[in-house]
């Protein structure tokens, strides 16, 4: 095993050292293709070492000596993009500079420089830089898509939720459904807000908007189920969690607790049984399994709870499920096997507790509490709960 990840890493290496490669013969075959000036080799761009000073000198003597026309700007943007993905954000603003300096641009041209720039600007974290560049692109042409998805972008990095839903309202970049699902996330960052600051009628109000603009919205319905057991308001949380199985069966794990808690504080224990029946007719995750397990334990006994705890286990394995069978088996196994059982338990519980619970399906991030927004490919919604043998 050990000498398999040792061949990943030389392969990887090995991939990396041959992209580095092609990028930098691409960028040494530039200037011949410059229709005047003299040619130069921009290969020297990009040195082993690390001079910032001597670097930006040498960028800015090369750029004077070529022309900005029709044959050389899609060159200039290829450089400039190139030391872009490289990570010199200051080498790529200043050829996206230069460009906009040549006055020898069409609006089209420029626009689509001053789209470039402001990415450049985002890299190197200059964020005021990035809205000063595009708004007024957005204002001027409300249907560019481009400018109106970075905008957006730039609001959600700073956090800025009304001015992104007030974009989002009239943006033209996206078709209605994915609009009206990003305006939802936006509503329930605005009843995030509220909620730290104890502002608990404005993040009512929040949500509500946010299931006005997509009805079934699993963010702003789990939020709703818990803010309706702070109120004692049982029924109504029971509601939204029954929407939630619904509507979004991948996020029963995540309200699993909650949504017991209220079945049990609501005060009817036919309505418990029925939903431990609905549960009993097919497979479930392991949160569900375990819960549900403790109120059959309460209400028909250990023997019952036990039974049905193995059975549900049988239809969908998991390391968690075994984990806690083992730990039910420890308090009935014989004192003198007890050491032997035990080590198990503590070896469960190591496996598990080190998994991960949640896994983006856009880019693989993994992580151990719900992220709305994928902190890896910055995707909404797109990061849900394991399910399967190492999760639920």
């Amino acid at each position: 095993m050990e000498f398999s990840w040792w061949l990943v890493l030389l392969a990887g290496f090995a991939g990396w050292c041959i992209g580095y490669e092609k990028l930098r013969h691409t960028l040494s075959d530039l200037p011949r293709l410059f229709s005047r000036g003299p040619k130069s080799d921009l290969s020297t761009l990009l040195p082993d070492h690390d001079d910032h000073v001597e670097r930006d000198l040498e960028l800015n003597n090369l750029l004077e000596q070529y022309e900005v026309d029709d044959n050389s700007i899609d060159l200039y943007l290829t450089l400039g993009d190139a030391f872009r993905r490289r990570g010199e954000y200051s080498r790529a603003i200043g050829v996206h500079e230069h460009l906009l300096s040549s006055g020898n641009l069409s609006a089209e041209q420029q626009r689509t420089v001053k789209l470039e720039l402001a990415r450049d600007y985002a890299g190197a974290g200059l964020l005021d830089r990035v809205e000063s560049l595009l708004q007024p692109l957005v204002m001027e042409n409300p249907r560019d898509a481009a400018s109106q998805e970075s905008l957006l972008r730039l609001y959600e990095k700073q956090r800025e939720w009304e001015a992104a839903f007030d974009l989002a309202s009239v943006s033209t970049s996206m078709d209605a459904s994915d609009r009206n699902a990003v305006k939802a996330q936006y509503c329930c960052e605005l009843a995030t807000l509220s909620e730290r600051e104890d502002n608990l009628p404005e993040m009512e109000k929040w949500l509500q908007r946010a299931l006005k603009s997509e009805p079934h919205c699993s963010r702003a319905l789990v939020m709703l189920g818990r803010y309706c057991i702070e109120l004692k308001q049982y029924a109504q949380a029971i509601g939204h969690f029954e929407s939630i199985e619904k509507h979004h069966p991948e996020l029963v794990p995540e309200i699993a607790e909650s949504y017991f808690y209220a079945l049990h504080a609501v005060g009817d224990e036919q309505v418990l049984r029925n939903h431990l029946d609905y549960v009993r007719n097919r497979q479930n995750s392991y949160s569900v399994i375990k819960l549900a397990r403790d109120a059959i334990s309460k209400l028909d006994g250990e023997q019952h709870a036990s039974d049905f705890f193995i059975e549900q286990l049988a239809k969908r394995p998991s390391m968690k499920g075994l984990r806690d069978w083992a730990e039910y088996e420890l308090k009935a196994t014989k004192a003198q096997d007890k050491d032997k059982v035990a080590a198990v338990v503590e070896m469960l519980r190591d496996v598990t507790d080190e998994k991960p619970v949640y896994l983006c399906d856009k880019c693989g991030y993994r992580c151990k509490q719900i992220q709305w927004l994928c902190p890896g490919c910055e995707n909404w919604n797109s990061v849900k709960v394991i399910i399967g043998a190492e999760g639920e």
